[in-house]
């Protein structure tokens, strides 16, 4: 009992201080000055930003595939010497000249998806 009441207690204090983090952010005051203004302690006040710092690993990014200028194949269509089917989303046609290097570059870039 006393347990759930610590992580409930823990949780409410996390909220506290993200909307005090968020309230921070709106103004256009120092940090000092706002933990002044609303009671709070300076050391606090920069351990619980830390806390609530965004992860980069939250963001998403894109990764550019270069591609060689694309050629018109529709002379082409059913003479591909290798075909790949991926998790039937992308069906992959390859020629006798392909390059391994973009198509290596291609597969890596889908198992990123």
């Amino acid at each position: 009992m006393a347990r759930a009441k610590s992580i409930h207690a823990q949780k409410q204090k996390r909220k506290l201080w993200k909307k005090h983090i968020a309230s921070w952010h709106e103004t256009e005051i120092s940090q000092a000055e706002y933990c002044r203004r609303n009671g709070l302690k300076p050391k606090s006040f920069t351990y619980w930003k830390k806390k609530h710092k965004p992860v980069k690993d939250d963001f998403v990014s894109f990764v550019p595939v270069p591609l060689p200028p694309a050629m018109d194949v529709s002379n082409n269509m059913g003479r591909a010497s290798l075909c790949l089917l991926l998790h039937e989303r992308y069906r992959i046609e390859v020629g006798d000249d392909f390059s391994e290097l973009t198509l290596q570059r291609l597969l890596h870039a889908l198992e990123r998806i």
